[in-house]
């Protein structure tokens, strides 16, 4: 079995029939939004001593620089690490220093970097290392799984473990230990779907783990049982940390490499800046930061720890605190829920357990006013509407008590709010984090769980901007298989789930609308939109350089869509190959 195919085929992603959404969504695509200026050079910003020239220019191009008036001129002029002015031609052109370097743009469209606000970086490499993939197009059903793990245990002495993870079984939505048993009898084995936050373990990993009958669930998991008996599924990372501490260590080498790897993946796609929300051990957060100060990461990133459990707490005093201009420690992470079938909710739904967070709500919220008194941010991962309302409360709590100015706490997800938490967010300046690709892969599955009323409810990103609440959007990867951004900004105008429906068609984006979440919401979401996330003189010269115009491409086309230069700082660091 190969373990380096595309887990999905770009064309297969959305299928765009025109007909499905009679051409609303296509129109989406056409960039009416952004407003061409008739090019006036945009003033030299006064962080700047007089008379600096530029380095670099980029020349007739479509610059679409995503300011508040979604101005688009022609070229570029950079000097250093920073945007010097953007206007016409002829204006960029007349502040370039003698042996300037010029780029022809050739009519290409050049946008701020992408900015990923909440993937696992380090993660994605690992998952064609550490991890097996079994994952369409090879894994579709559980005979395609037995089939493919039988191949994954082949070769290996008995007791090595084989970690992996899959996407989606046609015939049975989780499998249990009684699927990977009669494949793998002498290897303990441990797969997660890929969402990260349920998976299962054979019969011999249980044996290891000393997972029984009478083994209790752990405070926020649950070890789910049969007729008194364990299935081998584990939902939430308690429970699943119950088995997996027992698999082989992910050694520091395998992390650096896994970041290393990854940063040239995704600088490949226009990122520029990413966010690493869920840093579960201290080793791995220093990992990031050797790297930073060893000079070998260009991709500039905020880092958060996650607070998994109340031991982890212990974790907060030994973190060094690092800010280099490309690596910062941001502040921390909590899961209050899981995904779909353990969303904590106000109601019943039908997925494995609706009253489930998992945190005490008391201590979460005393940990919560605790650590916003540190001056950090904080992120809280929430999919059901009560997680969601428990760390709102918890949000207010501590900022009443403590009135920090613009703390800018954030929700990660956020699939399933009410209606009265879009005001609260707004009121207290809380960021959404969320993710548009979770709609085509988790939509259908949301619909048996919550019902078609709260369906209604899903992912409200259009009410979210329109009343005033910052929304970034980003790919989690490996969470998903999309790390692209083209992904995301197609899935944010679509909406489409893998059986093309679509749902909220009035929460889709424009173009437009989608990049700006993408860019400078992402910069707002970590404090930074005054240094990045547009093209205007004194920011960051973080720039893509696009194959095509994404704003005119259809969504589908725009997934498939290329970068050819990929620039922070003013500096290349991708280039495509001709």
């Amino acid at each position: 079995m190969s373990h380096n195919h595309s887990p999905l085929s770009r064309r297969d992603f959305l299928k765009m029939a025109g007909a499905a959404l009679g051409g609303a969504v296509l129109a989406c695509g056409r960039g009416v939004e952004l407003t061409t200026v008739p090019a006036p050079t945009v003033p030299i910003a006064p962080t700047f001593p007089a008379g600096t020239m530029a380095n670099l220019i980029l020349t007739n191009g479509n610059v679409l620089t995503v300011d508040d008036a979604n101005t688009v001129a022609q070229a570029v002029a950079i000097a250093g690490d920073k945007i010097l002015a953007t206007g016409t031609d002829e204006a960029v052109r007349a502040m370039a220093a003698p042996g300037a370097r010029e780029i022809d743009l050739q009519g290409r469209t050049v946008t701020p970097g992408l900015i990923d606000p909440h993937l696992h970086f380090r993660a994605v490499g690992l998952n064609n290392t550490y991890y097996v993939p079994f994952i369409l197009p090879d894994v579709k059903d559980v005979a395609s799984l037995q089939y493919a793990l039988a191949d994954a245990v082949r070769g290996k002495q008995p007791g090595e473990w084989v970690m992996g993870y899959y996407m989606i079984l046609a015939d049975k939505s989780i499998p249990t230990k009684e699927d990977l048993d009669p494949v793998s009898p002498d290897n303990p084995v441990f797969i997660m779907h890929i969402g990260g936050h349920w998976g299962t373990a054979n019969s011999v990993a249980l044996q290891i783990a000393d997972v029984t009958a009478s083994t209790p669930s752990p405070q926020g998991g649950i070890i789910e049982k049969k007729n008194g008996e364990p299935t081998g599924v584990f939902y939430n990372h308690r429970a699943m940390d119950v088995v997996r501490r027992f698999a082989p260590p992910i050694t520091a080498d395998m992390i650096k490499q896994s970041i290393l790897d990854t940063q040239t993946l995704m600088a490949s796609v226009g990122v520029t800046t990413f966010h690493d929300n869920n840093i579960r051990a201290l080793e791995d957060l220093r990992a990031y930061q050797e790297l930073s100060q060893e000079g070998k990461l260009f991709l500039r990133n905020d880092l958060y720890l996650t607070l998994e459990w109340p031991s982890d707490l212990e974790k907060v005093d030994q973190v060094e605190h690092i800010d280099d201009g490309v690596t910062r420690f941001r502040g921390f992470k909590f899961l209050i829920d899981g995904q779909g079938p353990t969303a904590y909710c106000h109601e019943p739904h039908n997925g494995a357990e609706w009253r489930l967070p998992t945190w005490d709500p008391k201590m979460f919220k005393d940990t919560i006013r605790s650590l916003h008194d540190t001056g950090l941010q904080i992120c809280v991962h929430c999919v059901g509407d009560a997680a969601a309302d428990l760390a709102l409360e918890a949000y207010e709590a501590a900022m009443n008590a403590n009135p920090r100015s613009d703390p800018r706490h954030r929700l990660e997800h956020a699939i399933l709010t009410t209606a009265q938490a879009t005001q609260t967010m707004k009121d207290l300046g809380v960021v959404v984090s969320t993710q548009p690709a979770f709609i085509y892969l988790f939509g259908e599955g949301w619909n048996y769980i919550f019902g078609a009323e709260r369906m209604e409810r899903v992912m409200v990103t259009k009410e979210w901007m329109q009343s005033g609440v910052h929304v970034a959007i980003g790919s989690d990867a490996p969470s998903t298989p999309f790390y692209q951004p083209q992904a995301t900004l197609a899935g944010a105008m679509t909406r489409y789930t893998f059986k093309q429906n679509v749902i909220g068609s009035d929460q889709t984006f424009t173009f437009a609308e989608a990049l700006r979440a993408h860019t400078y919401e992402g910069a707002y979401s970590g404090h930074q939109e005054h240094i990045k996330g547009t093209l205007e003189a004194g920011k960051l010269a973080d720039i893509v350089v696009w194959t095509g115009d994404p704003s005119l491409l259809s969504p589908e086309d725009l997934f498939s869509s290329t970068v050819d230069l990929t620039l922070v700082g003013g500096k290349i660091v991708y280039e495509r190959s001709s």
